[in-house]
């Protein structure tokens, strides 16, 4: 499985996460999730936020 996260003010992706997910493998039905107030860096901008993500979606993987 691959999960995506994006930023809702992320000036380099925005708008292309639909084409992104298309071609990861592994993506498709992913709870993909937008972020409110970050930037490109994520894992900078709103890490605790990221990490809340991340550690819910891994904890509901098989």
């Amino acid at each position: 499985p691959f999960l995506c996260t994006y930023s809702d003010s992320d000036p380099i992706t925005k708008g292309a996460d639909a084409v992104f997910i298309a071609k990861v493998p592994g993506a498709a039905g992913q709870p993909h999730v937008t972020i409110e107030g970050g930037g490109h860096f994520l894992q900078e901008d709103c890490g605790p936020q990221l990490a809340g993500v991340l550690v819910d979606w891994m904890n509901g993987l098989d």
